[in-house]
């Protein structure tokens, strides 16, 4: 005899809503790339966190005065693999990624210098739809390469 279960779906996520979700998260990184770091602190919400090398930064201000001491000689490329969505509703969202990162250092001369890997990051991205957008509400990785 089988017994059926009744699944209540509260919220059906949508292909656009996928599509929106991955791209937060992709013009965060791209926006980190190339150094447009009022485009990347625009994506976190205003009250939103990112949880960035030991410290929690609280708001846009804080990410984007944090961006700005980034070392101008230093270039990197951050690479985003197996984007998917942990759970959604209508006004938030969880976003799982591995982010692998390199950089690129500019020497005094100009020499640029070879690209290291710095590792790969166990990422979490929570998203929340705040008017009409879709922005972090709270960002957090973990070392997962080397592992920590």
């Amino acid at each position: 005899r089988y017994v059926l279960h009744m699944i209540t779906v509260r919220y059906c996520i949508e292909t656009h809503d996928t599509n929106a979700f991955a791209s937060v998260v992709y013009r965060f990184f791209a926006s980190l790339d190339c150094r447009d770091h009022h485009r990347a602190a625009e994506l976190v919400a205003a009250e939103g966190s990112w949880h960035r090398q030991g410290t929690v930064l609280v708001g846009r201000a804080a990410v984007l005065a944090a961006l700005e001491q980034r070392d101008p000689k230093r270039q990197t490329a951050h690479l985003i693999t197996n984007l998917w969505v942990e759970h959604a509703s209508a006004d938030r969202a969880r976003v799982r990624f591995y982010l692998t990162a390199f950089e690129t250092v500019t020497a005094a001369d100009g020499t640029v210098g070879a690209p290291q890997m710095l590792g790969v990051r166990d990422c979490t991205d929570d998203l929340v739809l705040e008017s009409g957008q879709w922005r972090i509400g709270c960002k957090s990785s973990r070392r997962f390469l080397p592992a920590e």
